[in-house]
């Protein structure tokens, strides 16, 4: 008998042709989002979509390819995806207007429109709008930019809802960069949303226009969540049963405590909060159980299926149409779909085809942290599901279950938790524990609710299920509060790189790789992976080891700088920061751990340069007496009121720093000092700020103010 020959693996990506299309197009999109490198212009891109267009055209007119010409089909179809995806996003991303700079510092007037719900907080109302330009010749409005308005807090801003119109007046600037290192970025959080300028509006400087409204669907939708929350309200819900009720079962999130809020992240159940594919799924088996009876009937399954597809998409509306409710809403369709005409298409093959669908309707999506956490999870749990299932078998029907849900636990932690490392900085360790516990809470939470809502026209029986609801929720929030005061439930502090994040996605997809097809070449790249990234935090303890930084944070009332040699640091700040602005303390704690300082000491500044002329303070790398200071080769002088009375005539520093506004004259401090560069700290008022820094600059000194442009941060070096 002749040997048998060994049979050729079949392409492993074949059974997965949405996934396969949905590569190049992500990368296309991905390159023109994050704009690295070159951009190709429009009429480029359609060209080149066009030709490559014909070309597949003549492939399929031919006919198969000789074998070892197939690739260029392949290749052809990669590189048409790509430029296709980076057309969609050049195309509907929002771009910053031509005639903005001139903008900034000018007070107009513009028609806007709210594009969101309105957020109220304790001092205003904060609203994102597309603001027009009046073409007063042809009677027409001409849509511009997405805004971001600050309305001051008052009735009238209070009644304000999406779609509304206003006649604003308003000096708009752009969106701030963080203040801190390592701190909320509103410039990178608003501009992926399309909004680059912002502005702070009176109570009188603005008005309603009673112009035509849009968004007829979205305004009906956001009108029903507004009815079914004053139910929620009518049966006596309130606090924060009320908070968390209103955010599991219609994603109103406005009401959630920081408090609250802090102990759903430190228990890894913020999920919850967010009205996700968790939540749509549970509507989906809802509505399944309850139209189950149309099976009898004739076209009752076709029926059925629209009903249910009608219905999970009012769902999501009322919710806010958020990206992961998009993603399940889009996502059960099709299976709705597929299973009405009898089809069973691949579940990866379901998702692929939602997400490709969903970033040719707003390629923004992709940057959005809901849509990578939502897409993350899904393709976690699809891959990882089975083969972490088979490690345990359960026996009994109760271990099964558990088991089960341990197991989809643990496939999405895997799929998400380097992004929201990244994101995030923190870690839940009872993560497992919390989705034992509170998974079946939330879905008793959503099916009470609907309860609720559904009887509101019988009074007694939606009252008795409002107690129950209550009653749920109250224990909710009590286990959550649970999990968060176990000893550490939660590891902080976990700062990643964007190199440690490609990393490890990319040893979760070697590792998923070796699973799936089981071949000693993923091992090998996983090793490789590791060496890679041992390389790296090599270079990066190096790096930490030989720095030298000066810092000035930007804490409102506050001095507070920093000093940083190697892996040692020294604070020093003024008696607010030390006493009376724990936000100074926050913005401290995360520096330190973001740059993984082991040792930090603290000394005070004095107000008064003649009380402080004796107080001499040394450290391993600095020398301070009074309010100057030695670090490395820099000297630094740091002046609150008049000169210290032993000075000389000239004194060169390097660093002035200037805080709690002196009476002293910019041209007098500079010709005492010759600095390098002045700083202005965040203790001086916005006015001498201004002032001083047009000073500084006409006599040939750089200025930096920490008030208008966030922290001070130097590199000093050697």
């Amino acid at each position: 008998m002749g040997k048998k020959k060994r049979a050729i693996p079949m392409n492993p990506w074949k059974p997965f042709p949405l996934i396969r299309l949905l590569i190049p197009f992500l990368g296309g999109v991905l390159y023109a989002l994050l704009e690295v490198g070159w951009q190709p212009e429009t009429r480029w891109l359609i060209g080149v979509i066009g030709s490559l267009s014909i070309v597949l055209l003549l492939f399929a007119t031919i006919g198969k390819l000789p074998f070892r010409m197939r690739w260029l089909s392949g290749l052809t179809i990669f590189v048409l995806l790509f430029c296709l995806g980076l057309l969609t996003a050049q195309s509907s991303s929002e771009q910053r207007t031509t005639n903005s700079e001139q903008r900034i510092a000018n007070s107009e007037l513009f028609p806007a429109e709210i594009l969101e719900p309105p957020r109220h907080s304790s001092r205003s109302v904060r609203l994102i709008v597309r603001r027009y330009d009046v073409d007063s010749l042809k009677r027409l409005l001409i849509k511009s930019e997405k805004v971001l308005l600050f309305l001051e807090k008052d009735t009238n801003s209070l009644d304000l809802q999406f779609g509304d119109w206003l006649i604003v007046s308003a000096s708009l600037k752009p969106v701030k960069d963080e203040s801190n290192p390592y701190g909320f970025d509103p410039a990178a959080y608003y501009g992926r949303i399309g909004v680059f300028s912002q502005g702070w509006v009176k109570s009188t400087s603005w008005k309603t226009a009673l112009l035509p409204k849009n968004y007829l669907i979205r305004r009906w939708a956001f009108t029903l969540r507004d009815r079914m929350m004053n139910i929620l309200r009518e049966n006596s819900l309130k606090g924060e049963e009320f908070a968390v009720a209103s955010a599991i079962l219609l994603g109103y999130t406005g009401e959630i405590g920081q408090d609250l809020r802090k102990g759903f992240a430190a228990s890894g159940a913020m999920h919850i909060l967010a009205v996700s594919g968790m939540h749509v799924g549970v509507i989906f088996l809802f509505l399944e159980t309850l139209l189950t009876f149309l099976k009898r009937r004739r076209f009752g399954t076709i029926i059925k299926a629209f009903l249910m597809i009608f219905m999970i998409w009012c769902y999501a509306m009322v919710t806010g149409l958020s990206p992961p409710v998009f993603r399940a809403a889009l996502m059960l369709s099709l299976i709705i779909v597929g299973s009405t005409f009898k089809r069973k298409p691949d579940s990866l093959n379901i998702v692929g085809g939602s997400m490709l669908i969903i970033l040719l309707i707003d390629p923004s999506l992709l940057l959005h942290l809901g849509f990578q956490f939502s897409y993350l999870a899904v393709f976690g749990i699809l891959v990882l599901y089975k083969p972490l299932l088979n490690l345990i078998p359960a026996s009994n029907w109760i271990v099964s279950k558990l088991w089960g849900l341990v197991v989809v636990s643990v496939a999405a932690q895997i799929a998400t938790f380097p992004i929201s490392l990244y994101a995030f900085h923190q870690f839940p360790n009872y993560f497992i524990l919390t989705n034992i516990l509170v998974l079946p809470l939330a879905s008793l939470v959503i099916y009470n609710g609907i309860g609720v809502l559904a009887l509101s026209l019988v009074p007694v029986l939606s009252a008795l299920l409002a107690k129950v609801l209550t009653f749920t929720v109250t224990i909710l929030n009590s286990t959550i509060r649970f999990i968060e005061e176990l000893p550490g439930s939660t590891s902080i502090g976990i700062y990643p790189s964007l190199p440690d994040l490609l990393i490890l996605y990319l040893g979760i997809a070697a590792v998923c790789c070796f699973l799936f097809f089981r071949r000693v070449v993923w091992v090998y790249m996983l090793f490789i992976l590791i060496i890679f990234w041992s390389l790296i935090g090599i270079y990066k303890d190096y790096v930490c080891s030989n720095r030298s930084m000066v810092v000035v944070f930007q804490v409102k009332g506050a001095s507070q700088y920093v000093f940083v040699k190697g892996r040692d640091a020294v604070c020093v700040k003024d008696y607010w920061a030390a006493c009376r602005e724990p936000y100074a303390q926050e913005v401290f704690s995360t520096y330190l751990s973001a740059e993984g300082i082991t040792t930090a000491q603290t000394t005070y500044l004095m107000d008064n340069h003649s009380r402080g002329a004796d107080d001499l303070r040394e450290f391993c790398f600095l020398v301070r007496k009074g309010n100057f200071l030695q670090f490395s080769d820099q000297r630094i002088a740091i002046i609150s009121s008049e000169l210290p009375f032993a000075l000389s005539d000239t004194c060169h520093v390097d660093l002035v720093i200037l805080r709690k506004d002196p009476t002293l004259s910019i041209a007098r401090i500079v010709q005492t000092f010759s600095p390098h560069q002045i700083v202005i700290d965040p203790t001086n008022s916005w006015n001498n700020a201004r002032k001083w820094k047009e000073e500084v600059e006409k006599l040939g000194v750089h200025c930096y103010s920490v008030l208008e442009e966030g922290a001070f941060v130097l590199d000093a070096g050697y």
